[in-house]
């Protein structure tokens, strides 16, 4: 049987949280998390997958040496604090190792700060790291590889430094230390998502324009020949986000607060916040009717026409 290399907590498992969750269990990390409070189709997804469920969080910060936090940008401080107060509940052993944090949320750089200076107040034994996950959650290929998203991290703490296989799991999750400033970590991956999630959410207005006009076979046949690439990428984003777009939300917020601040555009940053309504509004599409129908861009950009025609004539 095979020794365990650490055991690393998830919080939660979403799809990318599961994703990850998998790839260390396939390297030899033990995988927990603290789904007592989630759907039992959720608790079933985790126990399928190898996953060991803990019925609290003092049980997961007593077993973990590493807390990976994945969860949607407005739920990151409160998920934070949820083991924050864990530790005051039930300390670790002082002659313990020391217990690693990572945030892996799409927030802004300010917000990761806060998180850090939360830590260092109420929980200064704790190595706080500033994190970003890039590219889509881990997969296993056909040949047994996997394809994986890279990680950014940053802060005064490496986590190849740590005692307890650090390195291993750094370069299991493809993380890259950025440096000792927190907040560097998640200003890249809202650069990075500026480009990618920016572009669908321009492409679901702009096919739901010419669907409205009627022209979005001509819009189509344009892009073919003088864009080329453009509306395979456009249409792959477009059905692609809409299971994401709930979470995308709160991420389009953190953008424009990294880009007002660290990026000194000021109310210039204001179009992302705008182009969150966009995802709010598929997301509500989603949450009134599934995914269902939802399987290609003429089908997901028709319905959201219809439901921002019906938003608007309710205002």
């Amino acid at each position: 049987m095979t020794t365990s290399l650490a055991t690393v907590a998830v919080i939660s498992i979403g799809q990318m949280g599961l994703g990850v969750a998998s790839l260390l269990l396939a390297h030899d990390f033990r995988v927990i998390t603290n789904v007592s409070d989630r759907s039992a189709a959720t608790q079933e997804r985790a126990t399928s997958a190898g996953i060991q469920l803990l019925s609290s969080d003092e049980d997961v910060v007593r077993e973990a040496d590493y807390i990976l936090s994945i969860v949607p940008p407005a739920a990151a401080p409160a998920t934070a604090l949820r083991f924050v107060r864990a530790l005051t509940r039930a300390p670790r052993d002082r002659k313990a190792h020391d217990l690693w944090f990572l945030d892996l949320n799409a927030g802004s750089p300010d917000a990761a700060v806060a998180l850090q200076d939360l830590f260092a107040r109420d929980a200064p034994s704790v190595r706080f790291v500033d994190g970003g996950i890039i590219g889509a959650p881990p997969a296993r290929r056909d040949d047994g590889s996997w394809a994986r998203p890279g990680v950014a991290l940053a802060g005064p703490h490496a986590l190849s430094a740590a005692s307890e296989h650090g390195a291993r799991l750094a370069a299991v999750l493809d993380a890259r230390h950025l440096g000792p400033a927190v907040g560097t970590a998640s200003g890249l991956k809202a650069c990075f998502a500026a480009l990618s999630k920016g572009f669908t959410a321009l492409a679901l207005q702009s096919y739901t324009t010419a669907a409205s006009l009627g022209v979005l076979p001509e819009l189509r046949r344009y892009l073919d020949v003088y864009n080329p690439g453009a509306r395979e990428k456009a249409e792959r984003g477009i059905v692609g986000c809409t299971t994401k777009a709930y979470r995308w939300v709160g991420e389009m917020h953190g953008i424009g607060d990294t880009f007002a601040v660290q990026g000194r555009f000021g109310a210039q940053a204001s179009v992302f916040r705008e182009i969150a309504g966009v995802y709010e509004g598929l997301a509500e599409v989603v949450e009134r009717q599934g995914t269902s129908g939802l399987d290609d861009a003429e089908a997901v950009v028709g319905k959201l026409g219809e439901h921002m025609r019906q938003r608007r004539r309710s205002v």
